[in-house]
């Protein structure tokens, strides 16, 4: 790329007690790019939430954000901008083919936008060579901020006809791009890895909105819905996938009811994995013992934990572990005490004994009688609960959104002879 590498500038914590107006020009712009072509904007995926709420922050902050993406969903509300850019869905194209496509469309699409009304830069979320907001950034002299979740070219090596063809542009994207949000430590150290300079990189794990998230909201509701107001409820939120552990919940029921009637399992979300796991429920004679709500609206979310007494979030083994558990902040954002697996962020987050309990991966023994601790204490419950609230209130999308903005105001001013002036 044209621009060279410099220091990023403001990226302590101390950005956090800075406003917009402090350090950004009046009326900023930004392109919010989701190359990503498998991530509906408006869906229920945590993906999906994490560009509503990045993209919401942001805006929150500044004058104007216009999300570009190949699908925009249903089922969630969104108030700012959502241009859908014509994805490639034929089969018989093969997958890398399609993917080229579609981010070629959303080259298209942005850049005749952008000559109408140019941002001052673009924050794109990647997705498999997902090369757009690099072309775009070159063209129109403009920084380009890329937040990478996961290495994708491994992750899909599998599903792919050229893994070597991907996990090169994913590379390029990675170094061309003037700085980078990783979702964590460890995704830095993959990046690192990768050839990565490290001053470009930022982490920025997953956050909450702490207005949303609050031990004030009522699951009351909830609890009287399902029946459910005696019950000491144990609760899972998010998408029914294997390396989730939602396996891992169903096992450890089978120990966990025969000690404590009063206990009850709460799952809240759909997946690939749904018909299984009412099928192994039932098979197990645990019916009555699960509640299973299906696909609930984000905005919803909220009163589902706070019906909750007890957070799940038993992630099955993975190395390295380098995700960032959004469900985790949010259970303890609601004053929840959590039990998950002792894996990568989950580490620095969870201490355990103290504003939860961690477990091995994949033990569902372990998991049972952490459960069984929790659930016959409603004291400890409730003081770790207070601390798992505490340990959270600064891992939001306001304080990921102003990391970001300072970075690009060190990007500008970094910049000898205005090569990013508007």
């Amino acid at each position: 790329m044209a621009y060279d590498t410099f220091p990023l500038k403001y990226l302590s914590t101390a950005t956090e007690s800075f406003s917009c107006e402090q350090f950004m020009p009046d009326n900023i712009k930004i392109a919010y790019l989701c190359s990503d072509v498998g991530i509906p904007v408006l869906g229920f995926m945590g993906c999906s939430v994490h560009v509503r709420e990045m993209a919401g922050a942001l805006a929150d902050l500044c004058q104007g954000i216009t999300v570009y993406a190949p699908l925009k969903g249903e089922g969630n509300q969104f108030p700012h901008k959502i241009v859908e850019v014509k994805r490639f869905k034929k089969k018989w194209i093969p997958r890398d083919l399609r993917l080229i496509l579609s981010n070629m469309n959303l080259f298209r699409a942005c850049r005749r936008q952008f000559q109408l009304y140019k941002p001052h830069f673009i924050y794109e979320r990647y997705g498999l060579y997902g090369w757009a907001g690099v072309k775009l950034a070159r063209e129109f002299s403009i920084p380009l901020i890329v937040e990478i979740n996961t290495l994708l070219a491994e992750e899909e090596k599998d599903r792919l006809h050229f893994p070597g063809l991907a996990r090169m542009v994913e590379t390029t994207i990675m170094k061309r791009a003037d700085a980078v949000c990783s979702n964590s430590e460890i995704m830095r150290s993959l990046l690192l890895e990768r050839g990565m300079k490290g001053e470009k990189i930022l982490v920025t794990p997953n956050g909450i909105n702490l207005e949303k998230f609050n031990s004030s909201v009522d699951g009351g509701e909830i609890r009287k819905r399902y029946n459910l107001e005696e019950k000491v409820i144990a609760g899972f939120v998010g998408i029914l996938k294997r390396l989730w552990g939602i396996y891992t919940i169903v096992e450890c029921a089978q120990q966990v009811f025969p000690r404590n009637n009063d206990l009850h399992f709460m799952i809240v979300g759909a997946g690939k994995e749904l018909k299984d796991i009412e099928r192994l429920i039932e098979a197990n004679g645990l019916t009555g013992r699960f509640t299973l709500t299906g696909g609930v609206s984000h905005s919803d979310i909220p009163k589902y934990i706070a019906a909750m007494d007890i957070g799940l979030a038993p992630y099955c083994r993975k190395e390295p572990f380098h995700g960032s558990a959004m469900k985790i902040f949010e259970y303890m954002a609601m004053a929840k005490p959590v039990i998950a697996s002792a894996q990568g962020q989950i580490k620095n987050i969870i201490n355990h004994g103290e504003n939860g309990l961690l477990i091995e991966p994949d033990d569902s023994n372990g998991l049972a009688k952490s459960i069984l601790e929790l659930g016959r204490d409603k004291t400890k419950m409730s003081n770790m609960g207070m601390k798992a609230r505490a340990t959270v209130e600064t891992y939001t999308w306001e304080a990921n959104a102003r990391k970001v903005l300072a970075t690009y105001r060190s990007l500008v001013n970094g910049k000898t002879g205005s090569a990013y002036e508007h």
